[in-house]
């Protein structure tokens, strides 16, 4: 159900449909691009700053973190990707855009027994057809999943809208053109690609919106929570925090306290390994896929013979447990399971470099591999760097002694305890 929530886009697509769309989003993360961009983040970020330090003026405040994660991830991947605003983050109240983003996967999966039959029957109800059977069922968890995948499509529909109007206009489309220096943002570059391409290789309007809607929904709930977990890890582990700030206000200092550039921010080793760290823990932690499947040791087949890989038939389903691939202790040694960042600053084991893990980011799986990897994973890892790095010049972060628990779901989510459905990480705040 999740996948084609929105649409036919990058997620729900396969086969040259996918081909398709990925060739078209691809230039928006390049690393130029990403360079051009980092002064669009760090406007979104000094905002933050603002209103989280609005609420700390006083000393120490308790600050729901992760709402704040989720508001600033969907405020980057906005301004960056489509060249709007949703959220000043200097008040309280966040945009319609946000809270149907941050609801909708706790939605999802209050619903997943029932998705397990719809999974089944899917097939067989036309596709006209589902969306009114839907809204025929007499479940306030199918309707308050429906309000937010609606509130999502609408807003969706409303930037296409607009930014299909600036692109058609001869200043848009000549800026395009003629400076190619300057920072593109998505819609526009698909809506000029679009316009440009041969008649089999245009995107409907329909693929165009999902594409849309997609592309930010994937980017803000995975990105929100991967920054909460790192709050959390350092937060149960104060000396990784002060060596982490030392680092950042150590750099911040040759550059006379301003913002670290692109390549700056990338070059922080310690920053670098609280990151990957941290998303050894994949935020969304199962996949599915069908190809042929490689295995990291040969197996002894029922015919007496080793295979090193399995084929999997077209059409079959097969769950890939991402987080137990990163966490191996057979390829991590005894302490995978541990968040320890310094194993990042030394050679990592042999068992590790020689498995040839397909994933497109540091041994992990965490940001898929092949033709289907993440297609934001650069600017996924940006953003969160900029927002540490920011962050923890500014506050200083303790725990707020209520009891967080990680829900289990297609994107794992804090909630203060267990049976809450409402997405929260509260933490005590302390401005530096």
């Amino acid at each position: 159900m999740s996948i084609d929530a929105f649409g036919p886009g990058m997620i729900s697509s396969i086969g040259e449909a996918h081909s398709k769309q990925r060739k078209l989003i691809n230039p928006v993360f390049s690393s130029k691009n990403l360079q051009r961009v980092t002064p669009v983040l760090y406007e979104v970020i000094h905002r933050l700053t603002r209103g989280i330090r609005t609420l700390v003026k006083d000393g120490t405040a308790e600050v729901d973190v992760g709402r704040y994660m989720g508001r600033t991830a969907l405020e980057l991947i906005s301004r960056a990707v489509i060249g709007r605003s949703l959220d000043p983050l200097t008040e309280t109240k966040s945009h319609p855009y946000a809270e149907g983003l941050k609801t909708i996967f706790p939605a999802i999966y209050s619903l997943s027994n029932y998705f397990q039959f719809y999974g089944v029957l899917r097939p067989f109800i036309p596709s006209p057809l589902r969306r009114p059977l839907m809204n025929m069922l007499p479940s306030r968890r199918v309707k308050g999943l429906l309000q937010s995948i609606d509130t999502i499509y609408a807003n969706a529909v409303t930037i296409y809208v607009e930014k299909k109007r600036d692109v058609e206009s001869t200043d848009q489309v000549s800026e395009i053109e003629e400076a190619p220096g300057r920072a593109r943002d998505l819609i526009s570059i698909l809506l000029y690609a679009n316009a440009r391409a041969s008649e089999g290789d245009t995107l409907s309007e329909e693929e165009l919106i999902a594409s849309l809607s997609t592309l930010i929904f994937a980017a803000t709930d995975t990105t929100s929570n991967a920054l909460s977990r790192v709050f959390d890890c350092i937060v149960k582990r104060p000396d990784v925090q002060t060596k982490l700030r030392e680092e950042i206000m150590a750099a911040k200092q040759v550059h006379s306290g301003g913002d670290l550039s692109y390549d700056e921010l990338l070059a922080l080793p310690y920053l670098d390994a609280v990151l990957r760290e941290t998303l050894l823990t994949r935020p969304a932690p199962f996949d599915f896929a069908n190809s042929t499947l490689p295995l990291s040791k040969p197996v002894r087949g029922t015919d007496g013979t080793f295979m090193h890989s399995i084929f999997v038939p077209k059409g079959t389903l097969v769950f890939v447990p991402v987080h137990a691939a990163n966490t191996n202790p057979a390829l991590w040694g005894r302490d995978a399971r541990q968040w320890r960042p310094e194993r990042w600053l030394a050679p990592l084991p042999d068992a590790l470099t020689e498995a040839k893990i397909p994933g497109v980011y540091s041994h992990l799986m965490t940001f898929w591999g092949g033709g289907r990897a993440c297609i934001g994973f650069k600017f996924a890892e940006l953003e969160m760097k900029i927002v540490l790095a920011e962050l923890l010049s500014a506050f200083t972060f303790e725990d707020a002694g209520k009891p967080v628990a990680w829900n289990i779901g297609e994107v794992v989510y804090p909630t203060v305890g267990q049976d809450s459905p409402v997405p929260a990480f509260p933490m005590k705040v302390t401005a530096l």
